[in-house]
């Protein structure tokens, strides 16, 4: 009774056994058939699934593929992550001849308006302009210094955390050694200064924006300076 226990499990362990390396076996031969191109977030901006299908096709050739496991998918996956708009890229096989693409775009934060034009992601990459897609981001006028490149991320990065401002900003120039920047709903300029105590800053600059909302002011002002401690000065 034993011994007939022992030989069906056995069996059964050498047919499954069996069974998976057929099944490896085949798809091996298998040739790719499709690439399924997914972008995260989901809406294609900078790049297109056409545009990838036509880096791919360049680089491999026209589909059907060779079998898949050949394929040596970190080439692919830095061969896709060269173009400057891509964050990151992932390819891996599906069941079935489907190879996929995972790809994460790069996230402008601002554009650089200059001799040279430019966007930037969050931790300075320069990402060119598209035809394909114009981000709405505040505008950087003039040219960006290297040196200039840390502080203006870090105000930006400030203003983005507050929804009220994130939404305002229009634009940041730097001159005479202070940032400016310019609002959608408000006529006036406003001087930020350098940015130490950014923070406290634009907790001035809203008091001064939802004052200016609930009163009618006695003269119209041209910009607000908000680099002296403890006041907000018009002129």
């Amino acid at each position: 009774m034993q011994l007939n226990k022992y030989l069906f499990f056995t069996t059964v362990l050498i047919l499954t056994v069996l069974i998976c390396v057929f099944a490896h076996l085949r798809n091996n031969k298998r040739l790719v058939e499709k690439v399924a191109i997914h972008f995260e977030p989901q809406e294609v901006r900078f790049l297109s699934a056409a545009f990838v299908d036509k880096l791919l096709i360049q680089n491999k050739g026209a589909l059907p593929w060779q079998p898949k496991d050949s394929l040596v998918l970190s080439m692919l996956e830095t061969l896709i992550e060269e173009n400057p708009y891509v964050q990151n890229a992932e390819v891996f096989h599906f069941q079935q001849g489907v190879l996929g693409v995972n790809i994460q775009e790069k996230n402008a934060v601002v554009r650089v308006q200059g001799s040279e034009q430019y966007y930037l992601d969050k931790v300075g990459n320069q990402l060119p302009i598209s035809k394909n897609h114009t981000p709405k981001v505040p505008v950087f006028l003039g040219a960006l210094e290297e040196e200039q490149k840390e502080n203006l991320l870090s105000l930006i990065d400030q203003i983005d955390k507050d929804s009220f401002l994130r939404d305002e900003l229009a634009s940041i120039h730097y001159r005479s050694n202070s940032y400016f920047i310019g609002l959608k709903s408000y006529g006036f300029e406003v001087e930020i200064g350098q940015i130490r105590h950014i923070g406290q800053k634009l907790s001035k600059l809203k008091v001064f924006c939802a004052y200016h909302d609930n009163h009618k002011l006695e003269r119209n002002y041209s910009l607000i300076n908000l680099k002296f401690k403890n006041q907000v000065v018009g002129s």
